[in-house]
């Protein structure tokens, strides 16, 4: 195999997405989420899963991305005789087409991709995130693995929004970022000075109050009447 052909935009979209989807996953087990805190505590039921998760739809990408999506044969194969009992009783074949490309005979439903330079079985598109097409034979594993993608991505999504704002389980100490008027996660937090969250020194150049209040202190009082 030729040097250049590692830089082949194939090979650099696998590995940039292999890359990426490890990175992300590294990133939220060493950061303070869930997943680090159920690590720690022991409980590796659902970090496992979340690994398992990652790894079907790694794995699946891979699958999708390399096999054959349904090329047509170049040369067709040889065909046997036809006998006369079976043409009276099956009607006669639609005629196939011929690509104006390669110059193959197309069956139905078939495309020819201008970026893989084939003709393709059932054609649905060329996705370029795998740099390949999407067609007979890989169509089925390309639905399972955008199935299991956005789990993954949903999963990692909450755990770290989770993490970020501060809101997580009892017993993990996270900043309490979306604690915050001014932060786009401010209706994530309820009662933000009743939280067990709520830093009693702010962090530098915040707005946030010395102490924590609370919400019956931060009440205006009420003028008392004279008997």
């Amino acid at each position: 195999m030729a040097p250049w052909a590692l830089l082949s935009p194939g090979v650099l979209v696998r590995t940039g997405h292999t890359v990426l989807t490890w990175g992300i996953t590294l990133v939220l087990f060493l950061h303070d989420t869930a997943l680090r805190q159920w690590e720690e505590q022991g409980e590796l039921l659902l970090p496992l899963t979340f690994l398992l998760l990652v790894l079907g739809s790694l794995l699946l990408y891979l699958a999708v991305s390399l096999m054959d999506p349904g090329y047509v044969n170049v040369q067709p194969q040889p065909q046997e005789e036809v006998k006369e009992e079976q043409t009276a009783m099956v009607p006669q074949a639609i005629p196939l087409r011929r690509c104006r490309y390669c110059l193959v005979l197309q069956p139905l439903r078939a495309r020819h991709c201008r970026e893989c330079r084939r003709c393709v079985r059932r054609y649905d598109h060329h996705c370029p995130w795998m740099e390949n097409c999407v067609g007979e034979r890989n169509h089925p594993l390309f639905v399972a693995y955008l199935a299991l993608q956005l789990v993954v991505l949903l999963w990692s999504l909450y755990l770290a929004c989770l993490g970020g704002c501060g809101c997580a389980p009892a017993g993990c100490c996270l900043p309490p970022s979306c604690c915050s008027p001014s932060s786009p996660w401010w209706p994530a937090c309820s009662s933000p000075r009743t939280s067990t969250w709520w830093p009693a020194t702010p962090p530098p150049g915040s707005s946030f109050p010395r102490t924590a209040l609370p919400i019956s202190a931060s009440a205006p009082a009420t003028p008392s009447t004279a008997a």
